[in-house]
């Protein structure tokens, strides 16, 4: 689909004035005033995350009472159990509070549900069939539980408490939890509603490992370093997509070095074995490589192997089932273009001239752990929401993805009446209906979505951040370019365009690649390898763009390290 280009202009004298101020260059204050950077403070900290400028736990509502019962439980040796979710998020924040408590000396162990045979959270078969049989005093949900009241009533009738913590916005909490820590609650005014699970989990354990030092709790046992923690709560951070901006920026900064010093055996292995054991971890190397690996556990088996392959201590474990989720995750790509491939079908054709403005698809006995991906992609692809439903037994449960201006949690707050459960953000969301709701569905949601989009523009816009010719793109400017790192949601890698870029050489590559050879129209700079994903190739005849859209990035290969530009769209001109 084409896509707008449009130059974000930052006010001038704000970027005189951060150049100035934080001795950068022009083009790096620039980009930090198009990220919302206005003060030297604010430049300081975004260029030098730090772990001491994280908000204190204890703002967080609930996190006093919280703490006080599991340190009532740890004195007197109770069944803990903690209850995650099967994504990246909560398994890393299983790993996370698993790990602290085990080192408390707690008896601590962990549940993640299936999710087929489960579904997504806590719910009140789980209490009644494994939690009260085996004898558990405190549950502590990680990544969820925010709208699980009823699973939470039941608990406390039969004497466990729970502790909630999560990041997902509720309507109405559990009234029976010992405590809900949950920053998208309007009862919490800390301000981070930015974490991801993996962040209010590892706020807690902040929190409580502060408040066993007070109580001399560490006097007899070596008190952590949860610096060894940060790597778990960057990959989940950044797999959930969370914005990388605030505490969420210290957080995965923190993780990153922790990953790149002494990666846990766990880590180690999978990047090994996804094909890049040379080259530094970064975010994206986590939401590429790691994250996908991870989910595919929770998407197609059980989630439980990637967090034991998180847990472990031992190297031939770790690569086990290191091997296992690459196996795993190349039979998810497959199944996931399979299932595209399939509704891509049966589409009207040429389906770029589709009417409808959301995209509401459904199959008997669709693989469910596909299903968000497979509707991410045709997200990307038109440009519109869209919901992806796999009936079987006379119902449907789907997994539904947006676009800026569109927001999910408002489109399915009114279609209420038709879903029997939905929960999400306002760019995912999941949902369940009767399978003879499904039409009535779908026309109720053309109607909200179209009407929400009246005033969106059609086409995707390409935000662009500068004008940097090719001949400027240097080592020197790369490194300063780094210091804007970790990129991601909300921090994304910046995007620069040149015009009159000559095209030296070009070939397709792994099917749907175009790796060229560029260089600017001057001469000057050298030619510069680069490479644009999922395009059919540079046009026939074709030796220069009037104009390309690319991300500068530093490419590892065989231990080398060396500049290569993504291309993110070109002009080919007439």
């Amino acid at each position: 689909m084409e896509k707008q280009w449009q130059t974000i202009n930052p006010d001038r004298e704000m970027v005189r004035s951060l150049s100035r101020q934080v001795q950068c260059s022009p083009l790096v204050a620039r980009l930090l005033a198009i990220r919302g950077i206005q003060s030297k403070v604010q430049a300081t900290r975004f260029l030098h995350p730090s772990l001491s400028d994280l908000t204190p736990p204890m703002e967080l509502a609930g996190m006093g009472d919280a703490v006080l019962r599991i340190h009532r439980a740890l004195e007197n040796d109770e069944k803990i159990l903690v209850f995650g979710d099967y994504d990246a998020d909560g398994i890393t924040a299983t790993a996370a509070l698993i790990a602290f408590l085990r080192h408390c000396g707690a008896r601590a162990s962990y549940y993640i549900p299936h999710r087929i045979a489960d579904g997504y959270g806590l719910g009140t078969d789980f209490i009644n069939s494994r939690a009260i049989p085996a004898g558990v005093d405190l549950i502590i949900t990680v990544d969820c539980g925010s709208g699980s009241s009823d699973a939470v009533s039941v608990a406390r009738q039969a004497g466990i408490h729970t502790i909630v913590t999560d990041h997902h916005p509720v309507a109405r909490i559990p009234d029976d939890a010992v405590a809900v820590i949950n920053p998208t609650r309007p009862e919490c005014h800390a301000n981070l509603a930015h974490l991801a699970g993996v962040g209010v989990a590892f706020y807690l354990i902040i929190a409580l490992r502060a408040h066993l030092r007070k109580t001399g709790f560490w006097k007899n046992r070596r008190e952590p370093n949860l610096k060894h923690l940060c790597d778990l709560v960057a990959v989940g951070t950044i797999a959930d997509v969370a914005p990388l901006i605030g505490e969420n920026r210290a957080l995965a900064t923190a993780g990153l070095r922790q990953i790149n010093q002494c990666a846990r055996p766990g880590i180690a292995a999978l990047m090994r074995m996804s094909g890049s054991p040379d080259t530094p971890t970064d975010a994206e190397a986590i939401a590429f490589r790691l994250a996908p690996r991870l989910n595919a556990a929770g998407r197609l088996v059980h989630a439980r192997m990637a967090c034991e392959l998180l847990l472990t201590d031992d190297r031939q474990k770790a690569d086990r089932l290191a091997k296992a989720l690459c196996r795993l995750n190349n039979r998810r790509r497959s199944m996931e273009q399979h299932l595209l491939e399939t509704i891509l079908d049966s589409l009207p054709r040429p389906p770029g001239q589709m009417a409808q403005p959301v995209l509401v698809m459904d199959g008997n006995r669709w693989h469910e752990g596909i299903l968000g991906i497979v509707a991410s992609r045709l997200v990307r692809q038109f440009n519109r929401p869209a919901v992806v439903i796999s009936t079987r037994n006379g119902m449907g449960k789907g997994s539904a993805r947006s676009i800026d201006g569109i927001d999910l949690s408002a489109v399915l707050k009114r279609c209420v009446d038709l879903l029997d459960r939905f929960g999400g953000h306002p760019l995912a969301a999941g949902l369940s209906l009767p399978t003879a709701n499904i039409a009535a569905f779908r026309s109720r949601l053309e109607t909200v979505v179209g009407q929400m989009a009246a005033n969106l523009d059609p086409e995707p816009t390409l935000s662009i951040d500068a004008h940097v010719p090719l001949d400027t793109i240097t080592p020197d400017l790369m490194n300063s370019l780094d210091r804007l790192e970790p990129f991601g949601q909300g921090n994304p890698y910046p995007l620069f365009m040149d015009t009159g870029v000559r095209v030296h050489a070009s070939k397709t590559v792994g099917d749907r690649h175009c790796q060229m050879v560029l260089e600017s129209e001057s001469g000057k700079g050298g030619k510069h390898p680069a490479i644009q994903f999922n395009v059919a190739g540079v046009p026939p005849g074709v030796d220069r763009f009037t104009k390309i859209a690319y991300r500068p990035q530093w490419n590892y290969w065989n231990g080398r390290k060396r500049l290569q530009l993504i291309i993110e769209d070109v002009d080919p001109g007439s």
